[in-house]
């Protein structure tokens, strides 16, 4: 009797034994993966977990020795893998031969070669697009350069969750759009304000010691739950400022985690890594994207050159992070202005050479303000070779390839210094009373996020102008306080009210009539 019980037992232990194994090996963790595919040198995984959901992880690999041409073919790689496993593609093919023959003939002797050649051309077409696709990890194993990216169920439903009304009729076409980035109609999706908590994992090499490696996991930890947490996609082929809001977010990620707690951390395979559960600030890092796509999606700008042969560098780079250029429509915003020099040097041996100096400024046109100055550094492209055509040819590369890793970041962040200052617009009142200029400034100081600083009284034509502080578009600043002043008026205004005449990019104007 009791043989059978203990079979029994037996057979519901090994049971269970199973089955736990069994859901241990499904739940999985992304980052786990990337060790895996580090090992074998690339391609796809694919797990579920409580915080993920189903997941799908692809990893592509580079061995060019440019660390910037190394990770674009990695990016490029492992987004091909994650569209091919998702999507699929469809492929077509065709093999041609030929043969080729040759008679060589030495005095009566004469020999016959042949030899036979195939092509094969197989064209690969993706069946769909991607969304919610994510950089996880990247950087640089065993001499390769790597790129991990992530597609995840939760941050599919995230997305589905932040979706503006509009997006649904533009997904039919294959986009996901959470966003609209176009200058005439900037907005962000409603989202709940508060923190989020976000499980994350960083990595850092041992290098460095532990104590260094500890830290930068941490860092890489925190980088990472932040841009968990953003889940922003934007509009466009290639996602519209997706480079340059990435650029301008980066150095601020730890003032979007308010608290973390560490819940593993360890030694393996030669890194440190830091697995977090952080909180993140969701409505103040959403906040930011709004004001940084405000400020990115404004300018519109010209290039003058020194260089007209380089003229196109510059566009091509702004173009590259979003920027609109001045295609003659209209008037430009804002005025880039390069200076390129090169000046003969000679190195303590008496060689000759070439050494190139750059210089690119960046002009607001409508305040005359240099908004910045960018400088390469000279004593780094000095080439001695010849000729001296191939010196200048080659020092000139140097130069500009400086000018690239620079150029970028040092123009969105002044951009948005510029615009964390405030510009100060004009707003007019014809045949205004004090009573109505203190119902303006009240509502204006009270209901915007700017300030009326000072105030003009013109007494002959009866007008009174306000000089208002405000980080943004002027219409965005009425879109706030607008309703607001025509209620205010009916209130406190004694039969008069503001009628808007209108309203430009550096000013507003009003009229003051009775009611």
């Amino acid at each position: 009797m009791n043989q059978p019980r203990r079979n029994i037992c037996y057979r519901l232990l090994a049971v269970a034994t199973l089955f736990f194994a069994s859901m241990s090996a499904i739940a999985g963790d992304p980052m786990d993966d990337v060790f895996s595919l580090l090992d074998s040198g690339g391609g796809t995984r694919s797990g579920i977990n409580k915080v993920d959901g189903y997941y799908v992880v692809a990893m592509g690999t580079s061995g060019r020795s440019s660390e910037s041409k190394g990770y674009e073919e990695a990016r490029m790689g492992a987004l091909r893998q994650l569209t091919e496993m998702i999507n699929g593609v469809a492929m077509s093919g065709s093999t041609q031969a030929s043969m080729t023959y040759i008679t060589v003939t030495d005095g009566d002797n004469s020999r016959d070669f042949s030899r036979e050649s195939f092509v094969d051309v197989v064209n690969t077409q993706f069946q769909g697009q991607l969304s919610a696709a994510k950089v996880l990890k990247k950087g640089k194993y065993d001499g390769d350069y790597f790129v991990a990216m992530v597609i995840a169920q939760s941050d599919l439903a995230n997305i589905a969750a932040l979706r503006t009304p509009g997006a649904t009729q533009n997904q039919q076409s294959g986009n996901t759009i959470i966003i609209a980035t176009d200058a005439a109609n900037q907005q962000i999706a409603d989202f709940a304000n508060g923190p989020t908590s976000v499980e994350s994992k960083g990595l850092a090499s041992m290098k460095s010691g532990e104590q260094k490696a500890r830290e930068q996991a941490m860092q890489d930890a925190i980088r990472n739950a932040v841009q968990q947490a953003q889940g922003v996609m934007l509009q466009g082929k290639s996602g519209m400022f997706n480079d340059a809001l990435a650029m301008a977010l980066s150095t601020k990620t730890e003032g979007y985690v308010s608290s973390y707690e560490i819940l593993d951390e360890d030694i393996e395979r030669g890194s440190y890594y830091v697995i977090m559960m952080a909180e993140v600030d969701s409505g103040k890092l959403l906040n930011d994207v709004n004001f940084y796509l405000n400020i990115l999606g404004q300018p519109v700008f010209s290039v003058k050159s020194d260089n007209k042969a380089k003229t196109d560098w510059i566009t091509d780079e702004l173009e590259r992070l979003g920027f609109a250029i001045n295609d003659g429509s209209g008037k430009p915003t804002h005025t880039f202005y390069l200076k390129q020099n090169q000046r003969p040097v000679e190195d303590h041996k008496h060689s000759k050479g070439i050494e190139t100096s750059l210089s690119v400024s960046l002009k607001d046109n409508h305040t005359g303000d240099i908004l910045l100055t960018v400088n390469n550094l000279p004593i780094k492209t000095r080439i001695y070779v010849q000729p001296e055509s191939r010196a200048k040819q080659v020092s000139e590369h140097v130069a500009f390839k400086q000018m690239k890793a620079k150029l970028g970041p040092e123009v969105i962040q002044s951009l948005a210094r510029h615009a964390e200052k405030g510009t100060i617009y004009k707003i007019v009142l014809k045949n205004a009373k004090r009573t109505d200029v203190d119902i303006f400034k009240h509502v204006l100081n009270n209901g915007t996020n700017g300030t009326v600083e000072t105030w003009n009284w013109d007494k002959k034509g009866k007008t009174m102008t306000l000089d208002y502080r405000f980080s943004g578009p002027l219409t965005e600043a009425f879109d706030q306080s607008l309703n607001e002043i025509y209620s205010s008026f009916k209130k406190q205004g004694k039969g008069r009210r503001p009628h808007m005449k209108k309203v430009d990019n550096r000013s507003a104007y009003f009229d003051i009539v009775r009611s």
